[in-house]
């Protein structure tokens, strides 16, 4: 099944009620048919927010199997992952209302950069994300060619 896809770098502000407004250009990559009318909002493997749309995300996550007895390193994983997701509902003005929870836990500003990540979008303070996006330009043929090779073993 086919999913949106984010592309592309908007710099923003969080308002003081913690509310961020997601571009009109990101609004209509999404499908409610196809991806649903929320997103998941979850703490990343980065320690930065990251949304993903809601339908994309409960397919990932259901077609995890689930174990009774998992073990410690899925039951930590599994404990802060799901701990601190939370759904998010956009409202009329496309609005998404980021916990202060999580811009504390992160570290997130209140000028940030919301980036494109293929199949979910992740919310960089400003000078984070520049600092990023010039280490891996620097890096860019290497990690093309990683992921060549990763594509092709089985």
């Amino acid at each position: 099944m086919q999913h949106a896809i984010f592309i592309g770098e908007f710099e923003l502000s969080i308002d003081h009620k913690g509310r961020l407004l997601c571009p009109a250009e990101l609004r209509r990559c999404i499908d409610p048919a196809r991806d649903g009318e929320a997103f998941y909002l979850v703490v990343g493997v980065n320690r930065k927010p990251w949304l993903w749309p809601e339908k994309t995300y409960e397919r990932i996550v259901s077609q995890e199997e689930s174990d009774l007895t998992p073990d410690e390193d899925e039951l930590a994983f599994n404990q802060i992952y799901f701990a601190m997701a939370s759904r998010v509902e956009p409202d009329k003005q496309g609005r998404i209302l980021i916990p202060d929870k999580v811009l504390r836990r992160t570290g997130t500003e209140k000028e940030i950069t919301l980036i494109g990540a293929k199949d979910h979008l992740e919310l960089w303070n400003r000078p984070d994300w520049d600092r990023r996006f010039e280490e891996n330009l620097d890096r860019l043929q290497e990690l093309a060619i990683k992921r060549r090779q990763a594509r092709k073993q089985p």
